[in-house]
């Protein structure tokens, strides 16, 4: 038994995209520092321990890495399983929510587990994108299945728990993840265009429904109301500089209330400087282009799909946080990758991750 499993992982130390690993340690020791750097202030301003935040982020680091190892040891079959397991534990965790939940600046979306706040519709996003690979692949190999109809209605059995919640951007995400791998998939231009249409129409139609939605974007289009924590961050930016001030030397941490959260990448501007944002860019750019450009190498279309959902979704978390900090984009809560304190969206990352790692394994044996 010992001689097996050290043959499982040697398999796996010769298969798996090392690069990859290298970079996911890196950004991930980046965060740890500046968790460190951005945490204290924001836990004193709540009246907790200073390193409140730091210890919840300490500890679901080494939890969230054994299970993006242990995903990563798996086969396409075994990710698809327990998909499917997690599918419908998103859906009970959504329905605890909404009659359960804890409610957070006028939105419930949390659950309290053990101690930890966690956000069920975080595990929606690689759980959805396995689901939509799967059933597009098996429509793929036989046209009579009707996988896109069913990813649709996957999609659909979800996204009305996500808008009661409310989370908009959430179920933004995923709906363009959705059409993203149907795009990739090859389905034909005519439907992928009436798709189009209808996210379209939706989009619009929220606009009118949620009004915290409306008016983060009338904020943005006419610079209307309370832009104060945008004004901050970019105040950071410029204060930092080419080096930064120093570790804990910064203020905007001090000023924003989520500044160890969604807006942390103004925290690494003012206390680490140009150097530090742009290194984390480019080990984000790196570990993308890694990804599907190993994935591309695949002739099997649930392979390629999945890979480019998951990837699709952390280029939209990337792109939002920074632009979010930036002030390119409307104001929209999000996580940075890796690098933001928030335990669920650090376990989610981990989890994608793995399943990246899984099927972009060298192995030319595995089931598919």
């Amino acid at each position: 038994m010992a001689s097996n499993f050290r043959n499982l992982v040697t398999r796996w130390r010769f298969s798996v995209d090392r690069i990859s690993i290298v970079i996911l340690v890196a950004l991930i020791s980046i965060g740890v520092w500046v968790s460190i750097a951005s945490t204290p202030a924001v836990a004193i301003k709540l009246g907790l321990p200073p390193f409140y935040f730091v210890r919840h982020h300490l500890l679901i680091i080494p939890i969230s890495i054994s299970i993006m190892v242990a995903i990563s040891f798996l086969q396409s079959s075994d990710i698809r399983k327990i998909a499917a397991i997690g599918y419908v534990f998103c859906i009970v965790s959504l329905i605890c929510v909404a009659f359960f939940g804890l409610e957070i600046k006028g939105a419930k979306r949390w659950i309290n587990i053990f101690g930890f706040s966690l956000q069920p519709s975080e595990f929606l996003k690689p759980t959805l994108a396995v689901i939509t690979a799967w059933l597009v692949s098996e429509q793929y190999m036989d046209r009579g299945f009707p996988g896109i109809i069913l990813s649709a209605a996957s999609l659909f059995l979800v996204a009305p728990f996500l808008l009661l919640q409310p989370d908009v951007g959430m179920t933004i995400v995923i709906v363009l993840t959705w059409i993203a791998q149907l795009f990739i998939s090859g389905i034909s231009v005519l439907m992928l265009s009436l798709f189009a249409i209808f996210a379209a129409l939706s989009l619009w139609g929220l606009y009118f429904v949620f009004p915290h939605f409306a008016g983060r974007l009338n904020m943005f289009i006419g610079d209307e109301g309370d832009l104060y924590q945008v004004k901050k961050s970019l105040e950071a930016f410029r204060s930092g500089g080419f080096f930064g001030k120093g570790p804990g030397e910064g203020i905007v941490k001090t000023l924003v209330p989520d500044a160890h959260a969604d807006f942390v990448f103004s925290v690494i501007g003012e206390e680490f400087g140009f150097l530090l944002c742009v290194l984390i860019i480019i080990l984000f750019i790196i570990l993308i282009i890694r990804a599907l450009t190993k994935v591309m190498k695949s002739y099997n279309i649930f392979d390629l799909t999945v890979v480019f959902g998951i990837v699709f979704q952390v280029t939209i978390q990337i792109v939002i946080n920074l632009a979010t900090s930036l002030n390119l984009i409307p104001t929209k809560g999000m996580t940075l990758p890796f690098i933001s304190y928030g335990g669920s969206s650090f376990l989610v990352t981990s989890i994608s991750f793995g399943i990246v790692l899984a099927i972009t394994k060298k192995s030319t044996n595995r089931a598919k």
